[in-house]
């Protein structure tokens, strides 16, 4: 037995050292594209809908069925809200609208008209045409009270009368009445207001039909409205006599044969009123560009069923079969094909045309079948409801199904029964064959499986009936025959409930593309040891998917002799298929949370699902959801709400506030969180699996009915939402909060125990994840969330994010995707042994920046100083938000793509410790088109703030104005293009302060930036003596862009020392574009940098300026390095080796010991055919290069240095993969996915005092 599998899991891996090595962490970039999703799969959903008599009868409570037509509710009023909840979603039953993206249409069934009809082509329900100035929606309130009135009047008559000869009695009446109309309408309110939307139109754009609606005006565009007042009813009161009584008379009247009523004494008396009470409805209007989308259409349909006739199942069953293979009944006795709609869009005259889409994406108003053999992703269903048995009982019907199934027919017959039948009627063995033809591809024409549900409705059906009829039990068999399931429904919760769990069924997994980056952190505690343990994102990419949030997860693995295992020893990867296997046992799992995942297996010729369970692993694994063991998920916000419910954010430096579901459903005066609008969404963080339109109906009602419900909602029953944002870009950190000294005398080794070590990250959910790293390998707690941080920004801008993916919006968002770093200061402490201190930040100093990537252009300073695994709270350092900044040279930034620099400089004569970052991403690189001008890009420069409070020290730019005499800020004419990588902090004497910034731009430039080392910096002389542009390849004719963080590493020559920055070019935005398909890596002599005089030389003293491929002076010129193996000597200005043509490179280089580690992402290697699975694009290959010269050398025999060979290119795996670094006892060296063949070279740790400030530069 073969097995494919639908689960394609690809690892990635991409870390590197940070200690002891010339590289910082990779960076990546808006590199989606890189992810080529499985074919869409599309669902069509065809409703047959019993509309015989006896859908007119209702159901009493004791079971019994009342004949009466007209009773209330009767069946098919029951059916008709079902279908109606499902179509429009209704809140207050917590019932989610049918998604824009599914296909369905409406057929019925009955024996008075025919016998199957399709009604309504099916379509996605968000499939519209446009009305424009149509009335689309109004507004309905009833409003009552006592005010003047004009016109109103009425006499009064009185006298006498009698019946023939009978008696003379006294009459009054009214007459002539006039009520009046209001000269001011009364204001007050009597009871809630309607909404009511269109659902269609005349040809004037009038509205014909209208229905109750939960939308508000907002979800209907740019409107312009009109008030009426209707239904008015006006009561005078106080009414007061106008003139003076008048005689009147009156003719005798007729009573009957001999019998006349006279009058005498007969007098008007006219009476007026100026006030009155007032009724009526107020009407408001409003018209607009009308969407009559098929969600519409599917309305008017379903409110236009009747219920008359028998039931004719079989044939209806053949009837709608028919329309979705895009055959026919025609002919046939039972048809309903001339009874169906005539509409071009259902049937041509001679056959049914199948459903369809308009598929855009090809050409304008292009439409392609949902169903079709070539789409095997697409899954497609009938929805059959019937309450009665069958009308005929005989197999006779067998020349009606062979018609529907066309050049398939011979293969039909109903001889034989799928399943065992309870009474004779020959029509079950018909319908039993033709539902399992249905669901087999190579027995009906369409050539796709197409699956059954059947539904029972009504008291006949239901599964409390102690003795069902013959044709009740061969329904359920029929259900579990067609493949759709047997369901059985009294009423509308029944209808929706078995809709849902029909479209459940139809829903094929489509496996994503599982994909994720190691990180392999170094020891905070003992910088010269990596841990042996790698720390695996995952994410699943759904770049077809209209979703606001990806999904993913992170999983700890240890690394065992360059390759990652599980907890079982297993390899994570698997060596053949090259993906990672199913269900690997990583050291976070907490092996009771299963997830279900289906894989092909081929028995013989015929492909057939297997579900299987696997764990879901990881931190995911370890989520609380809702309340467990009267504890919860802790989130903790920088969010507050006022006492009107008006967000605003917390201020600097203080501590964040923690988020509690109690709080989000009873007024908490302290927080107000009761009061928050988007407290829907916040609950879906708890686990609780909230609707949106739950959650858009606590923004848009404040009423106290609408936050009961919500309330009521938030039990355990309803946390069942497990879900965790992809962990893309953001690198986990590790942080080390405390541990226990100990030295072994033998070995002379430090180590630690007890540590409570922490990770750090974050995801596209919009939230920063804390997570206990585990003490030990068998750790319970460990993957354990510490807490959450939300992030205000992120509540407001994504919120949508939170709820459960299939619930979401269709902007996709990137959340905190940005990368992180720490800062820490450890204090020593006396442990329980004299001879065994406890490090410990607790009086220290531990405090985490970030920024969000393309999740927005804020910075994070975070102090976790507090923060245990057992608790703490933590406190907001700062923000910096560009976007609200009053600082005009903040306004400036883009995106926070640069992970922070933390180093300490010399700033007005003392010590600071300050972040540097690059000034940002310019969203209009993500335009492939988009050419640098000679305007300056948003982004532009380099930016250092103050660590401990944000404020803006220094920045460097073109945005700066050219004559400034300010002395925190330096102009670089050509500094105008984005700067997005991190940036390399150089300490050039050894002193902990800061002496040179190295970093590249998206214009082909690399810079340095001098610093004044005087004690005068920053005050009274400018903090940076120069910002130099030692590589200029602006001009080139294919401008590369830099995304990565230059490399810098201190060579020595027969002239003194020099420097060496190395960089790789990549269209990092489009990695697989085809523009700019000639990248390089970049190596550039600096010879300036290590030069004694530098602080006081010239500008035209230096020597490293302007360097580039093109320059005429070899002092200037990179020369080019072909093979990568040609010694270049120092009187060039560097070397460059051209990538073969579609390389790049996307990640960071690795410098360590004279070696160049560089991963080459190769975009030639594409996808051509994913069917069902999906795929990541191109793939990546490791290369060595020998600094400084280039040339590799080794030793002779005799001792003398030769040429060597290049070290052999190392596959990666599929798709854009770094370098990754990790230990080898004390020792590092290259730690890859797949096993190679390949020499592998190791190297050596130096062990040397360090501050006890550790911090990552």
């Amino acid at each position: 037995m073969n097995m494919k599998y639908k689960k394609l899991v690809v690892a990635i891996q991409s870390a590197i050292m940070t200690s002891l090595i010339c590289s910082a962490l990779p960076s990546h970039a808006s590199d989606i594209e890189l992810y080529k999703s499985p074919q869409a799969t599309q669902t069509t959903l065809m409703f047959m809908m019993d509309v015989s008599g006896s859908m007119d009868y209702c159901d009493n409570a004791n079971g019994t069925v009342n004949k009466d037509e007209g009773c209330t509710p009767n069946r098919i009023s029951k059916l008709k809200q079902g279908m109606l909840q499902l179509l429009q979603g209704d809140a207050s039953a917590g019932v989610e609208a049918l998604p824009d993206r599914l296909v369905t249409g409406l057929s019925e069934f009955s024996g008075s008209s025919g016998t199957g009809r399709i009604k309504l082509e099916a379509r996605p329900l968000s499939e519209m045409t446009v009305i424009l100035n149509a009335q689309v929606y109004r507004e309905i309130q009833a409003k009552s009270g006592m005010v003047s009135i004009t016109g109103a009047s009425k006499i009064i008559e009185t006298g006498q009368k009698r019946e023939g000869n009978g008696s003379w009695v006294n009459y009054t009446i009214e007459k002539s009445v006039n009520t009046g109309s209001p000269i001011t309408y009364p204001v007050n309110n009597q009871g809630s207001k309607i909404f009511q939307e269109c659902l269609a139109w005349d040809v004037n754009a009038k509205c014909t039909q209208w229905i109750n609606t939960e939308k508000k005006i907002n979800e209907f565009g740019s409107v312009a409205s009109i008030s009426t007042k209707e239904n008015v009813n006006v009561i005078p009161q106080n009414w007061i006599k106008s003139g003076s009584e008048t005689l009147s008379s009156r003719e005798d009247e007729s009573c009957g044969r001999r019998c006349t009523i006279q009058y005498r004494n007969v007098n008007e008396q006219k009476y007026t009123a100026t006030s009155g009470s007032v009724t009526y409805d107020e009407y408001m209007v409003y018209t607009g560009t009308a969407e009559n989308t098929h969600r519409k259409k599917m309305i008017r349909e379903v409110l236009a069923l009747t219920a008359n006739g028998g039931t004719p199942t079989d044939f209806a069953y053949g009837e709608v079969a028919a329309y979705l293979m895009g055959t026919t009944t025609k002919g046939e006795s039972g048809s309903g094909f001339d009874k169906s709609s005539a509409n071009s869009l259902i049937q041509d005259g001679s056959n049914y045309i199948k459903p369809s889409y308009l598929n855009t994406s090809v050409t304008p108003n292009q439409r392609e079948y949902t169903i079709n053999s070539a789409k095997q992703c697409n899954t497609q269903g009938i929805y059959f409801l019937t309450d009665g048995e069958p009308s005929r009982s005989n197999d006779s019907n067998v020349n009606f199904f062979k018609k529907t199934l066309g050049t398939k027919a011979n293969l039909f017959s109903c001889t034989s029964t799928p399943t065992p039948l309870h009474s004779d009627k020959g029509i079950w063995n018909c319908i039993g064959s033709y539902a399992q033809a249905l669901l087999d591809p190579s027995r009906n024409p369409a050539g796709v499986q197409i699956k059954t549900a059947v539904v029972g409705f009504g008291n006949d059906f239901t599964d409390n009936v102690s003795d069902p009829s013959d044709n009740v039990k061969n329904a359920k068999k029929w259900g579990e025959v067609g493949g759709g399931g047997w369901y059985s429904a009294e009423d509308s919760v029944g209808v929706v409930t078995s809709v849902n769990a029909f479209l459940k069924k139809l829903q094929k997994y489509i496996p994503p593309v599982t994909t994720g980056s190691v990180t392999i952190p170094v020891d905070n505690l003992d910088t010269q040891n990596v841990q042996p343990w790698g720390y695996f994102p995952q994410f699943d990419p759904q770049p077809d998917s209209k979703v606001n949030t990806w999904i993913g997860n992170l999983k700890k693995y240890e690394v065992v002799n360059n390759v990652l295992l599980d907890r079982d020893g297993k390899n994570v990867i698997d060596a053949t298929t090259k993906i990672s296997v199913d269900d690997p046992n990583d050291f976070w799992s907490d092996n009771s949370i299963k997830k279900t995942i289906t894989k092909i297996k081929r028995v013989g010729t015929a492909d057939i699902e297997e579900d299987i369970e696997v764990r879901v692993g990881g931190a995911l694994s370890q989520f609380k959801l809702g309340m467990v063991d009267s504890k919860e998920r802790k989130i903790f916000t920088d969010r507050k709400i006022d006492a009107q419910g008006v967000n605003s954010a917390v201020s600097d430096d203080s501590n964040l506030v923690q988020v509690k579901t109690a709080d989000l459903k009873v007024l908490n005066t302290a927080n107000n969180f009761s009061k928050d609008p988007k407290r829907g969404y916040i609950a879906s963080l708890f686990g609780y699996d909230v609707g949106a339109t739950m959650a858009k109906g606590l923004e848009d009602d404040t009423s106290t009915a609408t936050q009961t419900n919500f309330a009521n909602y938030l039990t355990n029953n309803n946390a069942t939402l497990r879900q965790m944002g992809a962990v893309m870009h953001s690198k986990p950190v590790l942080i080390t909060q405390s541990g226990t000294t100990s030295y072994n005398d033998e070995t002379g080794d430090l180590t630690y125990t007890d540590r409570d070590d922490l990770i750090v990250f974050g995801s596209t959910q919009g939230l920063l994840h804390i997570v206990r790293a585990g003490k030990t390998r068998t750790d319970s707690d460990a993957g354990k969330e510490v807490f959450t941080f939300m992030p205000t920004e992120m509540v407001d801008g994504q919120s949508q994010g939170f709820l459960n993916q299939t619930q979401q919006g269709s902007d996709l968002k990137y959340g905190i995707d940005g990368q992180w770093t720490a800062y820490t200061e450890y204090v020593t402490k006396s442990g329980t042994e004299p001879t065994e201190p406890v490090v410990t930040v607790k009086g220290g100093k531990q405090w985490l920046y970030g920024g969000l990537r393309m999740g927005g252009k804020s910075y994070y300073a975070l102090d976790l100083s507090d923060v245990t695994s057992d608790g703490g709270t933590p406190k907001l350092k700062f923000r910096i938000d560009p976007a609200t900044s009053l600082n005009s040279a903040i306004r400036h930034m883009g995106q926070s793509w640069s992970k922070p620099t933390l180093t300490w400089v010399n700033w007005k004569g003392s010590r600071k410790l300050v972040m540097i970052v690059g000034g940002g991403y310019d969203t209009a690189y993500e335009s492939l088109t988009f050419n640098p001008s000679s305007s300056i890009d948003q982004g532009a420069g380099v930016y250092m703030f103050d660590a401990n409070d944000g404020s803006l020290l220094w920045w460097s730019s073109a945005n700066v104005a050219s004559g400034s005499t300010s002395n925190t800020e330096t102009y670089a004419a050509n500094m105008k293009r984005s700067v997005v990588s991190q940036i390399k902090a150089v300490d050039r004497n050894n002193d902990g302060l800061a002496d040179h910034l190295y970093f590249g731009d998206l214009g082909g430039q690399v810079w340095r930036v001098d610093l004044n080392a005087s004690n005068k910096a920053g005050d009274t002389e400018n903090f940076a003596k120069r910002a130099v542009r030692i590589l200029n390849m602006s001009s080139a004719a294919n401008v590369p862009r830099f995304y990565s963080t230059p490399t810098f590493t201190i060579h020595s020559s027969v002239n003194g020392y020099f420097g060496v920055v190395t960089v790789g070019s990549g269209n990092l935005s489009f990695p697989m574009s085809e523009s700019n398909q000639n990248d390089a890596l970049y190596v550039v002599y600096d010879k300036d940098v290590a030069k004694r005089n530098l602080s006081v030389l010239k500008e035209s003293e230096l020597s490293t300026v302007d360097v580039s491929t093109s320059a005429e002076a070899d002092g200037k010129k990179l020369a080019v390095n072909t093979a990568g193996n040609t010694g270049i000597s120092l009187t060039f200005g560097g070397w460059y080796y051209p990538l073969s043509t579609k390389n790049r490179m996307l990640n960071d280089n690795v410098a360590i010991d004279n070696d160049l580690y560089i991963s080459v992402f190769d975009s030639t290697v594409d996808i051509t055919d994913v069917d069902c699975v999906g795929g990541v694009r191109g793939k990546s290959i490791a290369q060595q290069f020998c600094l400084p010269f280039g040339q590799c050398m080794k030793k002779d025999s005799a001792g003398n240095n030769v040429p060597d060979t290049r070290p052999d290119d190392i596959e990666l795996g599929r798709g854009n993969i770094g370098i990754s670094f990790g230990g080898i006892d004390k020792k590092r060296g290259l730690v890859l996915n797949l096993p190679t063949d390949k020499t592998l070279k190791s190297y050596q740790g130096k062990t040397k005092f360090i501050s006890q400030r550790w911090y990552e530069r």
